[in-house]
């Protein structure tokens, strides 16, 4: 019996990153395959060559002919369970954000099992009557996230950083409206965005505007994500009022791994981090959009943004943060729980 991975990419976003760690930790094994909805170059994928040619025994088995009928899949899956899969579905993988239709509860059950990405996803979807769910997080590569010293490429500057697509449930309006109070009280303070997507229309009809304040303002850009960390560390707080995370918000951790103080709103995936003791947590009203969403008040925002000014500590090594080695692990325990199938 084989073990299949069917994985969705995306070049520097969601899947991409976690497809592209997974992968790197499933190269171990030769008895694991990739089926891609698109072809696959790892130099597109935005990691570097020795990492991309890691990668290539494991991408050659993927091409290597139609996997075999008794192999156990892994099907990724987004909001509403789709893609829909047959009826010979094995094991879902998932990190949803959005209420869940009758059809999505009945596409559900067609799995043996759903590991989910969050303990809040899991306990949705056991709440809708399915129980065959297991929490698996997401790992940190800790040999790119880790603490060091900055550059101090701003001396006298306060940098606060906000990252994830920009959409109403990442929360940059929230970002927005707190960081300019913030900035009228401390000329220091500066913010480092990096809220780019492939899909800018989610973006529509929030209050993103910071034209008054555009010179204090560094948008990084759409970077490979390896290139992340060294942004990271130039940072003295990141923050991160998010309304819903279907699973631990992969940005934050990342940010942590790199010793950054981070503010989280305590709803959804984000609690997974905060009951680790990692983080500052933001109370939270349920949201509009949905009551399992969260919303952060603008002036709790502004006061942890004073409590980072004040109390600056120096970057520490956040040890109770997953590797990406822990995922690939847990996952594959769990389809040998199911199929009895050792990856080996």
């Amino acid at each position: 019996m084989k073990l299949v991975f069917d994985w969705q990419v995306s070049a520097f976003f969601g899947w991409g990153v976690y497809g592209l760690n997974l992968a790197l930790e499933l190269v171990r094994f030769p008895a694991i395959e990739a089926r891609t909805h698109i072809p696959i170059d790892p130099a597109s994928l935005g990691t570097d060559l020795l990492r991309a040619r890691a990668l290539e025994p494991f991408l050659a088995r993927s091409r290597s002919g139609p996997p075999r009928a008794d192999s156990v899949w892994l099907h990724s899956l987004s909001n509403d369970f789709l893609p829909a899969r047959p009826p010979s579905a094995r094991i879902g993988v998932t990190f949803f954000e959005t209420p869940l239709s009758a059809a999505a509860v009945e596409r559900a059950r067609q799995y043996e099992v759903i590991v989910t990405g969050s303990r809040w996803n899991s306990a949705v979807l056991k709440a809708a009557g399915i129980d065959n769910t297991r929490t698996i997080l997401q790992g940190v590569d800790r040999s790119i996230f880790f603490p060091a010293p900055k550059r101090g490429l701003y001396p006298g500057r306060f940098l606060i950083f906000s990252g994830g697509k920009a959409e109403p449930r990442k929360g940059q309006d929230i970002v927005v409206k707190a960081f300019r109070i913030f900035a009228r009280r401390h000329p220091e303070a500066m913010l480092i965005t990096a809220w780019h997507s492939p899909w800018p229309q989610l973006a529509r009809g929030m209050d993103l505007d910071l034209s008054a304040l555009a010179d204090r303002v560094i948008d990084v850009g759409a970077l490979p994500n390896a290139f992340m960390a060294p942004i990271y560390r130039e940072c003295d707080v990141a923050l991160f009022p998010n309304r819903a995370e279907g699973g631990t918000n992969l940005v934050a951790m990342e940010c942590l791994g790199c010793g950054v103080p981070t503010i989280l709103s305590d709803c959804t995936g984000h609690r997974d981090l905060l009951q680790m003791g990692l983080g500052r947590a933001l109370s939270q009203k349920p949201g509009a959009f949905w009551s399992e969403w969260g919303e952060s008040d603008i002036d709790e925002v502004v006061e942890a943004l004073e409590w980072a000014f004040v109390h600056a500590r120096p970057a520490t090594q956040e040890t109770a943060l997953p590797q990406w080695r822990d995922t690939t692990d847990a996952l594959l325990a769990v389809v040998h729980e199911i199929h009895a199938v050792k990856p080996g």
